[in-house]
């Protein structure tokens, strides 16, 4: 009975693994690494400064348009406090919606690190203010934590604990 049970706790323990991981995807594999734009949205061509730390200290990084294989907007290298700062510009022919921007460098662990933050581009008004568009009021800038999965782990280890019970009888 005792290998029973132990099966059944291993079933759900490994599902619960297996429903959390594309959770963890999502935000990619930043490690120790803080990350941030401000702002987060703008008109091409808006000024964008990229902070961060928990890098490995006097290593470069580079911030890359949509993907590393993207336009480098900025390159340099971590302060001994591991902490990095950058200014640069979003590309002047960047399309309207949410795009990515990749924070390519090295955790303080020495391993690789690629981080995605989401820039928006809006639309510029004619008197020079930024006008947001139906997308971009609707999209929401909250990471997805799979904090949702949650009861559907707990579903699971109920019903383990009902056949469980029910073959007992």
């Amino acid at each position: 009975m005792k290998k029973k049970w132990l099966v059944v706790m291993l079933f759900v323990f490994t599902s619960l693994l297996i429903l959390a991981a594309p959770a963890a995807a999502l935000e990619g594999n930043c490690g120790t690494i803080s990350f941030t734009l401000t702002p987060e949205q703008g008109p091409a061509g808006t000024l964008v400064t990229a902070n961060g730390s928990g890098v490995m200290a006097d290593f470069p990084y580079g911030i890359y348009w949509e993907s590393t294989s993207g336009n480098l907007l900025v390159s340099g290298t971590s302060n001994a406090s591991g902490e990095f700062s950058a200014d640069f510009n979003i590309p002047d022919g960047a399309s309207l919606g949410a795009h990515d921007v990749v924070f390519w460098g090295t955790q303080e662990t020495e391993e690789p690190a690629q981080c995605t933050r989401t820039f928006t581009v809006i639309a510029a008004t004619a008197s020079g203010g930024v006008q947001p568009d139906a997308y971009t009021s609707a999209r929401t800038t909250l990471p997805s934590t799979g904090a949702f999965l949650l009861p559907v782990a707990g579903l699971l280890a109920a019903g383990a604990g009902m056949l469980l019970a029910r073959r007992r009888r």
